[in-house]
């Protein structure tokens, strides 16, 4: 029987653009091994369910799909993703004014968020095909998509599921799943950064990005019978040190947002990783008894600092949304903050040069889990 092997891609705003690069990397790996793409389970969180919803779409052609997705990341611009014009941006800024100086004698406006996103909800309308995912599934190229968003009336990690039937569920501690047709809005609804981009309503309830309080971003993929997985991060391997000063209040988002988007894919791999070794400490013969088995993967995260890449780029940025970070801190407080937010075509192309490189660097490793 062949392997199950998932994709799992985890979030991180404009960072969506380096998952692309390593695809690119993954794409160029299996042709020249003349391996057929392998992926039957994809789940992602944040920008990675945008990636993931994708790819799900148009599994069967993976190339195909990578270099379409390449195409549209390559040409992202901000305007494509919020709106960053003066007058939205003045409203925004009226609004939150008001309600942080006058809130005990106004009320405040529920909803608020910092950017508002009715442009990425339209180019997603416009290029993703969600009635794709179940005519793929029908006809065999994809098993599973499952995104993770974070319930904001429960506090509840939720991982929508759209799948073959007889796929199992999961309820455990603060998460559980529910299979659904997976549609525009769960895609936005993952990847609704906290307090950067608004809640977004899918059914009765108000959902944000799937990062939060997602510890354990690997779990749908193994719930849903993976057997191998290419986990692809977008936090740099080697974190470069900043000058030690009295953090700012962009230095403390930025923590904050890292927090959030980033560490919980690598925390989770390390994880699985001490889980492999304990499993191979067992013998064989006593392996059935355990309520864990090994799973092969390999991880992927960049090679160089995005942040700093991004802090480098800084005059791409909307000239209101560079006004609006210099009010929290310094362009080094505010790196992160800015890679999530920098949707910039040179900047992404950068990113997914960067991406490939990485993958095609591991390619001995990826072969692996690939095979």
């Amino acid at each position: 029987m062949k392997p199950k092997i998932a994709l799992v891609l985890s979030g991180g705003g404009a960072r969506g653009a380096y998952q692309v690069g390593v695809l690119q990397g993954i794409s160029e790996i299996l042709k020249k091994n003349d391996i057929e793409p392998p992926f039957k389970i994809y789940t992602g969180v944040s920008a990675g369910a945008i990636n993931a919803s994708f790819l799900a779409s148009t599994n069967e052609d993976f190339h195909q799909g990578v270099a379409r997705l390449a195409e549209l990341w390559g040409q992202l611009s901000s305007d494509q993703v919020f709106a960053s014009d003066a007058v939205q941006m003045g409203k925004i800024a009226v609004t939150w004014a008001r309600d942080l100086g006058f809130g005990a004698l106004t009320g405040t406006a529920p909803g608020k968020a910092l950017l508002e996103t009715s442009p990425l909800h339209r180019l997603l309308k416009e290029y993703l095909n969600v009635g794709a995912i179940q005519r793929n599934i029908e006809n065999g190229h994809l098993e599973a998509l499952a995104l993770t968003a974070v319930d904001y009336t429960t506090s509840d990690s939720v991982t929508f599921i759209q799948g073959k039937d007889g796929l199992p569920s999961w309820r455990k501690t603060r998460r559980h799943s529910e299979k659904t047709r997976i549609e525009t809005e769960h895609v936005m609804a993952s990847s609704a950064i906290p307090l950067l981009f608004p809640a977004i309503k899918v059914g009765d309830t108000w959902f944000g990005d799937g990062c939060v309080r997602n510890s354990q971003p690997c779990a749908p993929a193994l719930y849903l019978g993976a057997d191998r997985m290419i986990i692809v991060g977008v936090r740099p391997q080697i974190q470069v040190p900043q000058t030690p000063h009295i953090p700012s209040v962009g230095r403390v988002m930025n923590l904050l947002l890292n927090a959030v988007l980033l560490d919980g894919v690598e925390l989770d791999a390390d994880r699985m990783g001490r889980m492999n070794e304990f499993v191979r400490r067992v013998p064989t013969e006593m392996r059935s008894a355990l309520n864990y088995r090994e799973v092969n993967f390999s991880m992927i995260s960049p090679s160089a600092d995005i942040g700093k890449m991004a802090a480098d780029r800084s005059s791409k940025l909307p000239r209101i949304v560079r006004y609006l970070l210099k009010g929290l801190g310094t362009l080094e407080d505010t790196s992160e903050i800015i890679s999530y937010l920098l949707f910039d075509p040179e900047f992404l192309q950068t990113q997914m040069k960067l991406g490939k490189g990485d993958a095609l660097r591991q390619e001995d490793d990826l072969l692996k889990v690939l095979r």
